[in-house]
Formats: structure tokens, C-alpha cells, sequence
């Protein structure tokens, strides 16, 4: 019997769910067994050049609400090759009540587990949360002797379009890098507006756009971090809003961070590093993943 007072029609949190092995027969790497849970699935698999496994995550949702956590857990068997990427931005949504509580994030989990000699590039596309969304994004990447884990990402402040340009309210991301057992890497990053404004001097400046790419493998060295800060010197002469460093970790890792005016800066940034480390380091051809 109604007594008058209105019906919470809210939507339940989601979490969705990608887990995927993958091994080496015949020479090539393939998916050996999945299992997704909605609104996250993998798309059907492609061969790319030089054998190299070409992964995609669908989601079927219009993006994270909040609330919702997603959990994507990779292993990759001894000598495995492949690109993971996903096939649209990464979309965080605000919470469905004005003034909730912070606690209320959408969470990512991600576990990537590379075999001895695997070969693994994580290329998602830019993360963009909308005005006053959070997001807790964790990562764990633990590599075999001898693999490499090749990763790139880009943080947009926003629906700049919408007058939302660091309208989110929280962005934090961590990830930690461990060779056999060793804690080799360890990263975090917390971006809250309100609370100190990213657009000033000794922080992002007048940028507005974050991107890094991070390169872990036992071949990462001096005479490699070099060679590419020459190259993107060379690439972009004339950088107009576009700032960039590189820099090697304690151990087996190399860091590239940069700033800029816009997403695209950022993509072919990304984009020409990654072409130079997958030729110069591991000999595999320079081409445009297909969206």
C-alpha cells in the first residue's frame, strides 16, 4: 500500500568483469580462455603485423557510473605478444544525487601478469570524466624474466565543450610494477579540483591535458632514454601547448610524461614514442592500431 512518498528508481552499481589467459602455439599467440561479465566483453580477436594479437574490451554501457567498478584481471603465457586496447573512451559519469559522498567513485582494477618472454602493449583510449565525477583507478603489473609491458594513457580534464574543463571531482591513479617479486615501480596520482587547482604555476600551468608512457623491460636504458627524448625533439620542433619529459626508474622501467593544449597533442605524442620504442628496441613494424 502507498504511502505517498516517492519510489527509489536509482540503478543498482555494476560490476563488470573481463578475465583472459592467453598462451603460444604454433608460433602464435592466441586466447587461450575468457570470461566477461556485463557491461565489459572482448571483442572478437585480430592478427596484426608480425603476428602480434590484437585484444579489444567493449562496453556496453554509455561509460562508468558512479558507484560502479569494473575488474580486468590479463595473464599472458612464456613468449606471448599482444596489443590490449579498448574501443572508445573510458567515460566516468557523476554521481545520481548532487552532494553525494565521496565515496560514492567508480573503481578500475586491472592485474596484468606477463610470463617469462612475453611481449604486452596496453594502448587504452583517454580517460574523461564528466563534472563531478571521480575515479579510482588501481593497476598491478607483474612481469616474468625477460618481459616487456608497454603502456599509454591520457587523462582529459573534461567536457571542455560543456564548460566542464576540471569540473570532476576526484581522479586518482596507482600503479605498481613488480619484476618476479620485486616491487620494481610504484606510482600515484591524485587530481582533485577543488582542492588545488591543477591549472597553476608549479603544476600543470595553462596546460589541460595529461598523457605518459611507460615502457618496463630489462632492455630500457640510458642510451634508450636518449635516443627517443632526440627523436620527439626532432618530431616536435614547434610544440606549441605541448611539454614533455623522460626519465629512467630504479630499475628496468622508463617514463615518459607530458602536458598539452588538447587531446590530439597528446595522441600523436604517444603515438610517435610508442612507433620508436616498438621499432628502435623490438624490431616490430610502425603502423595505426585500426578503431
Amino acid at each position: 500500500m502507498s504511502n505517498g512518498s516517492s519510489t527509489n528508481t536509482a540503478m543498482p552499481d555494476v560490476v563488470g568483469r573481463v578475465s583472459a589467459s592467453f598462451d603460444v602455439t604454433g608460433g602464435l599467440t592466441r586466447m587461450r580462455s575468457h570470461h566477461h561479465a556485463y557491461p565489459l566483453k572482448i571483442a572478437k580477436t585480430f592478427r596484426f603485423p608480425q603476428q602480434q594479437l590484437g585484444v579489444y574490451v567493449m562496453d556496453a554501457s554509455p561509460g562508468m557510473m558512479a558507484g560502479d567498478r569494473y575488474e580486468l584481471d590479463w595473464e599472458f603465457g612464456e613468449g606471448s605478444c599482444a596489443y590490449v586496447t579498448n574501443q572508445s573512451y573510458t567515460k566516468v559519469h557523476p554521481p545520481r544525487a548532487p552532494g553525494s559522498d565521496i565515496a560514492e567513485l567508480s573503481v578500475q582494477n586491472q592485474s596484468f601478469r606477463l610470463a617469462a618472454g612475453a611481449y604486452v602493449e596496453y594502448m587504452p583510449e583517454p580517460v574523461m570524466l564528466y563534472r563531478d565525477a571521480g575515479l579510482w583507478s588501481r593497476t598491478e603489473v607483474r612481469l616474468g624474466s625477460g618481459a616487456s609491458f608497454l603502456s599509454g594513457e591520457i587523462l582529459c580534464p573534461g567536457r571542455t565543450y560543456r564548460g566542464e574543463q576540471f569540473g570532476f571531482r576526484l581522479y586518482r591513479n596507482r600503479l605498481a610494477v613488480y619484476e618476479e617479486d620485486e616491487l620494481i615501480y610504484y606510482n600515484q596520482q591524485r587530481v582533485e579540483p577543488d582542492h588545488g587547482a591543477p591549472q597553476t604555476i608549479g603544476r600543470w600551468g595553462s596546460l589541460t591535458h595529461a598523457g605518459s608512457l611507460l615502457l618496463f623491460s630489462e632492455r630500457a636504458d640510458a642510451p634508450l632514454a636518449e635516443a627517443l627524448r632526440g627523436h620527439l625533439e626532432e618530431c616536435f620542433t614547434a610544440r606549441g601547448e605541448l611539454s614533455f619529459g623522460i626519465s629512467l626508474t630504479a630499475k628496468h622501467g622508463l617514463v615518459l610524461n607530458a602536458l598539452g593544449g588538447g587531446v590530439l597533442d597528446l595522441q600523436r605524442l604517444l603515438h610517435q614514442a610508442w612507433s620508436f620504442v616498438r621499432s628502435e628496441l623490438f624490431g616490430l613494424t610502425v603502423w595505426t592500431p585500426p578503431k
